[in-house]
């Protein structure tokens, strides 16, 4: 078996200086596990103590919990670091406990990292090896079987593995040969976890044939990023022929054109696009179920998927990958009825907004109060879009204008009075254009990460 190299702060930190010294904000993940504490008790040998801030996130799901975060806190005050611990609630929405913590860790981070600000975090070359095995046997393709990222961005800040190429052999020496001491997880022994099944039975076995097996999967993992940059790379190519375009809280693309893919690049194109977006990689099983239920559904049908907290539906003609939370809107919202200073952006709730801007002659005149009045629709308006020949229902207003079915009942409607002037930035109404000469109001309802 080769001799495991010796661990100290020169070989984890000396091809990162640049990005651990810059930073006014330094972060470190820290459990009070082997990991976290090897990573901690190095970092605080390259920077000042005082420019590093520990992050204990206690999920609760153990009765040890109140003790690591003892341990933690106790920890980071013996070598004069800053430790932040905060007291999260992990909601088990279908997914097992160990995804679930992960998720709220992860949000506790994001809300904790300024722009420019670094996080560290003390996966090995073990835990890759671990990742690896378990996405293969979750059919993960390139994307999965890439592993785990060195670095990536985070929120407003990017994350850091500086441990990832060093193998949990040579973080126990180290510790040991440092006197640090940690916590143990008496359900890592649990082999009902599958990656405590993994860590425990098979990759013993898998060792005791393959000494070198951690750098055989890592092969696995270079070979699977060349991959997944590669089909990511098509993936941007053929969304140019697929006039993919934003929309409100999302993005379209043309359905007519899809389809004149072949199957796999269609695959390749849906895998993509919504991580292109920031939003959740669907599975191959909901990649399936789009094809077939939304792209393939009847032209008079409304159909929809769902994939965690993005909503894939279709309408005249094109596919739509949207934002669930900006689509829905505020759990138990009410209906609008609010007054508008078209000076100010109006917050419309579910990440929506409306906000206007004076012009000369164009846009809906200006009232003389300055104040409008936004509602939504309750079903039986009518109103008179400028240059049509009649008033028609709000309805088939809608309708003819192609807006959205999704949006119908949520888009805002414009009043003076009781009187609708204008339906957000679709149409301003008839007798309510501003003249040449006359201050208007140019509208944009928009999602607010536009």
């Amino acid at each position: 078996m080769p001799k495991v190299k010796i661990l100290t702060a020169e070989r984890v930190f000396g091809a990162l200086q640049e990005e651990i010294q810059g930073p006014a904000q330094v972060l470190v993940g820290f459990s009070g596990g082997l990991d976290s504490s090897v990573l901690l008790d190095l970092l605080a040998q390259t920077i000042p103590s005082n420019r590093i801030t520990a992050v204990h996130v206690n999920h609760g799901l153990s009765p040890q919990a109140p003790e690591w975060q003892a341990h933690a806190e106790r920890f980071c005050q013996s070598r004069g670091i800053a430790c932040h611990s905060e007291r999260v609630d992990v909601k088990l929405d279908g997914e097992g406990p160990e995804a679930a913590a992960r998720k709220v860790r992860y949000a506790v981070f994001e809300k904790l990292l300024r722009p420019d600000g670094i996080l560290l975090l003390g996966h090995h070359q073990d835990d890759q090896s671990e990742t690896l095995l378990y996405r293969l046997m979750r059919s993960s393709g390139p994307v999965g079987l890439s592993g785990i990222p060195a670095m990536r961005s985070l929120g407003a800040g990017r994350l850091f593995r500086p441990l990832l190429s060093w193998p949990k052999e040579a973080l126990q020496a180290y510790a040991l040969n440092k006197n640090i001491e940690w916590v143990e997880d008496a359900s890592n022994s649990i082999n009902d976890y599958d990656r405590n099944f993994l860590r425990n039975r098979l990759i013993p076995i898998l060792a005791e044939r393959w000494p070198d097996y951690r750098q055989r999967l890592h092969g696995v993992s270079e070979i699977s990023q060349d991959g997944a940059e590669l089909c990511r790379d098509l993936a941007v190519q053929d969304m140019e022929v697929l006039q993919s375009r934003p929309e409100r809280a999302g993005v379209s693309l043309l359905i007519d054109n899809f389809n004149q893919l072949s199957r796999v690049r269609q695959k390749n194109v849906l895998r993509h696009w919504a991580d292109i977006q920031g939003r959740c990689a669907p599975s191959r099983k909901i990649i399936d179920e789009i094809i077939k239920s939304v792209i393939e559904a009847r032209v008079d049908a409304s159909p929809k998927v769902v994939c965690q907290d993005t909503e894939y539906r279709r309408y005249d003609g094109r596919l739509y990958v949207l934002d669930s939370i900006k689509l829905l809107g505020q759990p138990n919202e009410q209906p609008l009825d609010m007054s508008w200073q078209h000076s100010e952006t109006l917050d419309l709730g579910g990440g929506m907004q409306l906000c206007g801007k004076l012009s000369l002659g164009d846009g809906l005149r200006a009232p003389e109060s300055g104040i409008l009045r936004i509602a939504n629709r309750h079903g039986s308006e009518h109103c008179h879009p400028m240059g049509r020949a009649h008033s028609n229902t709000l309805k088939k207003c809608l309708q003819e204008f192609g807006l959205e079915p999704w949006w119908r009942d949520r888009v805002p409607l414009i009043y003076v009075d009781q009187q609708i002037v204008a339906v957000a930035d679709l149409w301003v109404c008839e007798g309510w254009q501003a003249k040449p000469r006359e201050t208007g109001i140019k509208i944009h309802w928009h999602d607010n990460s536009l």
